[in-house]
């Protein structure tokens, strides 16, 4: 906040909210004294007022400003001819009125209330007035404005036709025509961001680290290190499964994708593949050393199906890291992992497990790897996600209806930390004592926050000495038997759609509440309040 001292001496100083000012010796606000109004008879002076000289229609009388209005108050009215001189020692030749109003004036410089005092005295030295050199664009006398011509402060949107907000300081580039301020980013003027934070936060207007594929559309993001995949075609290939002509393609276009992902040579320490779908699978990729990503390309979810692989569709080895977006995985060997990451990184957006409820194949096994799980579908498999040390977590997630095989939804052994949030997980069926959560070993450190779960029982043997399991917020019910379990998931959430749970109105509703650390956005990318209590669960209602 900053305060503006503006004397009317040889021309009126009309103030606007923009922040720039003008002297115009035919204002009424120049002439006006406490016993004479110089408008019209029907009209009244504002002296804030541009248009008309300041004169504005009785009727709009009480809509005029304290401080815009006739004081009331006697003064020596003195008539002045000519331009007045403006500058840090101009002075006035002859005794004038002297009207000071003193304004705070805030980012936006919108005029507050004050009191104004009307006296007829000498002028002083110095003139009062906001005077600013436009060679100069931060001058001191604008404040949070800037020097946009002579004695007019204002917002990037008026700064002269030559200059730009690279201008005012080159570590903001970007004018926010809704502030009015210099920058860093726009949405619509991005450049400034790049390297470790290629993305514009809309919020802050400032360059942050990439969390998203989409955010790196020629690439992908690196999430781990908040930077996109490089963007040179030549880390860039196209796979899609094929048994035909293979030989001669070099998987540098679609138009020529390898027919298989082991034909993509990972010698780089950075790599995208574009996977397009095709009704015969690519068969599996491992990754021994550096970072993959492993993207949809195409309007269709591409499927590796590891039942014609006889093994994991997905490897991750120590030191490496795998992610994948909108990929769709189904089957492994009987009792085999789908995924399997060991001491490496795996990450997960918009990706698909699917079993088709008889086959023993698991989805994920993670030993001493960092798992992130976002906005999945772990259906029908042999069994969901287990995890022995290291970190896992899982976002805006539907786990639900597994259990055929050695475990139900999660299986989580020794020191293991976990975190599931906004999540949907029901219908999984008891195995081994347990339809949601079990626990072998000590040290486990698991939260489940903001979820929905239907579980029968036993929901969970998470409940050892050394095994802490932590429920906050959410909505978790614990039923005798599957029928049971139906019956209430009807209640909770509509008829599912895709293996999406829509969730009905009354019964979630106001259950959660969103705590820095959450998502702030559902499995459909629709804003989560952060502000209010949500509804638990991995969707909200539209």
């Amino acid at each position: 906040m900053r305060t503006l001292s503006v004397m009317l001496g040889a021309g009126a100083l009309i103030g606007f909210g923009g922040g720039c000012f003008i002297t115009n010796t035919s204002h009424c606000g120049f002439h006006q004294d406490g016993s004479n109004n110089p408008c019209p008879a029907d009209m009244v002076c504002n002296a804030c007022a541009a248009d008309n000289n300041g004169c504005v229609p009785k009727a709009d009388a009480d809509a005029i400003p304290v401080q815009c209005r006739d004081t009331g108050e006697t003064t020596t009215e003195h008539e002045t001819q000519g331009e007045p001189t403006v500058g840090p020692t101009s002075l006035p030749t002859e005794p004038t009125t002297q009207t000071t109003t003193e304004t705070t004036v805030g980012p936006t410089t919108e005029p507050v209330e004050t009191a104004t005092d009307t006296s007829t005295t000498e002028a002083p030295s110095t003139t009062m007035m906001v005077h600013c050199d436009p060679t100069n664009l931060n001058d001191m006398a604008c404040g949070e404005q800037y020097c946009v011509a002579p004695n007019q402060c204002g917002g990037c949107t008026s700064l002269p036709a030559d200059k730009t907000c690279a201008d005012v300081d080159g570590d903001t580039p970007a004018c926010d025509q809704q502030s009015g301020k210099c920058v860093q980013c726009t949405e619509d003027e991005p450049q400034a961001c790049s390297g470790g934070t290629p993305v514009c936060d809309k919020e802050t207007n400032t360059c942050v680290p990439c969390t998203e594929h989409s955010q790196c559309p020629n690439s992908a993001c690196d999430i781990q290190e908040g930077e996109c995949f490089p963007e040179d075609p030549e880390f860039i290939f196209y796979v899609q499964g094929n048994i035909s002509d293979c030989q001669n393609k070099d998987g540098k276009s679609e138009q020529s994708p390898f027919c298989e992902l082991v034909d993509v040579p990972l010698t780089a320490d950075k790599t995208t593949i574009r996977l397009m779908a095709s009704n015969i699978s690519p068969q599996s990729l491992t990754v021994s050393t550096g970072a993959v990503a492993l993207v949809r390309h195409g309007p269709q979810p591409p499927e590796i199906n590891g039942e014609e692989i006889g093994g994991p569709t997905l490897v991750i080895s120590p030191g490496s890291r795998l992610y994948i977006s909108g990929i769709k995985l189904r089957f492994s060997t009987q009792n085999g992992f789908m995924v399997e990451c060991a001491d490496g990184s795996f990450y997960a957006h918009d990706a698909i497990w699917e079993g088709n409820g008889m086959d023993s194949s698991r989805a994920l096994e993670s030993v001493s790897c960092n798992t992130f799980i976002h906005r999945a579908r772990i259906v029908r498999c042999g069994a969901g996600i287990q995890a022995s040390g290291g970190n896992l977590r899982v976002e805006n997630s539907f786990i639900m209806q597994n259990g055929f095989s050695g475990f139900s939804a999660f299986y989580l052994e020794d020191a293991v930390t976990a975190r599931i949030t906004y999540s949907t997980i029901g219908l999984n069926k008891v195995v081994n004592g347990a339809s949601t959560f079990a626990c072998l070993g000590t040290g486990q450190n698991i939260v489940v926050r903001n979820s929905a779960i239907v579980g029968v029982t036993p929901l969970s043997t998470c409940d050892g000495e050394d095994q802490q399991i932590v429920f906050q917020n959410g909505t978790m019910a614990e039923v005798p038997n599957i029928q049971a379990a139906n019956s209430l998931m009807s209640q909770w959430f509509n008829p599912p759609e895709l293996d999406v749970y829509m969730p009905k109105v009354d019964p979630l509703e106001g259950t959660a509440m969103w705590e820095q650390g959450d998502p702030k956005f559902d499995f459909a990318n629709t804003a989560i309040p952060t502000d209010e209590p949500s509804y638990a669960g991995a969707v909200q209602p539209p």
